[in-house]
């Protein structure tokens, strides 16, 4: 039995824990209103260190002065977290995360990248050492600046081994959703404050894919999801009306009809892989074939291109989609018919016509070949007409003509840095 003093001295030193442990609770929640558990990162790796010298030659061989020098190291992980697929399946998908050393107080920008078919390029495999993709490009334009940086794969692509889902951005925002708390787990394991502000971008695919993470993040509740800014460049917001015309439209050169085969075949054999669709009711045989080898494996864009280019070469497609696809699916994307899988899906990722409460800036490329610049020209007038004003949204267009769809991307994500700057 304990005596009464015993028992006293006890009780005092069992106070004087909790009180410890409530001041300690409380300190740490000062110090990181954001804090969250594991969640769902479910592991993470060292891909390599950005020092500030490399960082700054980066930055003036690729920006010139349109982005200010760095004045920190930077530390690139790959992580593996738990997202969910177009099914709403859990499912592992891997990503990229850039923390500057010494805190990022400007807060998380979350990155969603541009069409890919090679794992190799996806952001998760990008280790520091300057190789010209949008993961590097992102990681100057934005971590340089005191932002850390959350770059998902996307589904299909990384370490996942799925069919991506080109070019549905509704279903590939769930990657980019899902990887703003392991982010943060993340910095908070390496001891790295990361300010509260969240921003969202995104360039090409990746740009309606931000479109979507926008719309996702507002239906969400709680400080970890508050968007504070969103700029989104060059995206195909309006698959089923803008993006199906370009289609059709009459390439004015082979580079054009190149380009519109790749995009058309690259979303046709996602929906081969996932959905069982025969290829053949898309693509004439020759075409079915080339395609069917040419997006297995980890096969580069540009070697993906010269396979389908041959291809046409050989049909004698005279630069026409019509004479590599099938009438069946001329007359589907002509006639908006939804019974067709593919319509129905892309009508189902149309990301303009609704009203963000988001700030929000749409960047494009005046004559872009690639993804049509009308993709913003009527989000911008969609939104308008929803009331939406120019306090929440407003619009860059790039105009040099020296420029293309790839080499805008620089300039494209200095204005975003802008833009979240403030």
């Amino acid at each position: 039995m304990f005596s009464n003093k015993k028992f006293i001295r006890l009780s005092a030193t069992f106070l004087l824990l909790a009180l410890l442990v409530i001041c300690s609770e409380s300190a740490a929640a000062q110090n990181s209103k954001l804090a969250v558990s594991n969640g769902n990162l479910v592991s993470s790796t060292l891909n390599g260190t950005m020092s500030i010298a490399q960082v700054n030659q980066q930055i003036k061989k690729i920006f010139g002065t349109s982005v200010s020098p760095a004045a920190q190291t930077l530390d690139l992980y790959k992580v593996d977290y738990r997202s969910r697929d177009e099914k709403n399946r859990v499912v592992v998908l891997s990503g990229l995360i850039v923390l500057p050393r010494g805190g990022a107080p400007n807060g998380l920008v979350i990155f969603n990248h541009g069409t890919i078919v090679n794992s190799a390029l996806a952001p998760s495999r990008f280790t520091g050492k300057s190789n010209a993709s949008e993961a590097e490009v992102a990681t100057l334009a934005f971590a340089s600046g005191g932002y850390a940086v959350a770059m998902p794969d996307y589904l299909g692509l990384g370490d996942n081994k799925g069919a991506h889902p080109y070019p549905l951005g509704a279903a590939n925002s769930l990657s980019a959703v899902d990887i703003i708390e392991p982010a943060r787990t993340l910095a908070a394991r390496q001891n790295t404050q990361v300010g509260s502000r969240l921003f969202v971008s995104g360039y090409s695919e990746g740009g309606a894919v931000a479109m979507w993470t926008v719309r996702d993040l507002e239906r969400k509740s709680g400080a970890l999801y508050d968007v504070t800014a969103a700029a989104l460049a060059s995206g195909p917001y309006d698959l089923s009306d803008t993006t199906r015309k370009w289609l059709l439209a009459a390439p004015t050169n082979q580079q054009e009809f190149v380009i519109r085969l790749y995009l058309a075949s690259y979303m046709a054999y996602y929906f081969h892989k996932d959905r069982g669709v025969k290829l053949t009711d898309y693509f004439k045989p020759v075409m079915a074939l080339t395609i069917s080898q040419a997006f297995k494996g980890n096969i580069s864009n540009e070697n993906i291109i010269k396979r389908l280019a041959l291809a046409a070469v050989l049909m004698r497609s005279k630069n026409s989609l019509a004479n590599v696809i099938t009438p069946r699916f001329k007359k589907v994307l002509e006639t908006l018919d939804a019974s067709d899988p593919i319509i129905r899906e892309m009508q189902k990722s149309d990301a303009y016509d609704w009203s963000p409460r988001t700030k929000m800036l749409l960047i494009s490329l005046q004559g872009d070949k690639v993804v049509d610049p009308a993709n913003t020209e009527k989000t911008m007038r969609t939104m308008r007409r929803r009331g939406i004003s120019a306090d929440t949204l407003r619009q860059f267009v790039i105009k040099d003509a020296s420029l293309n769809h790839i080499t805008a991307i620089a300039p494209a994500l200095a204005q975003a840095r802008r833009f979240f700057d403030g």
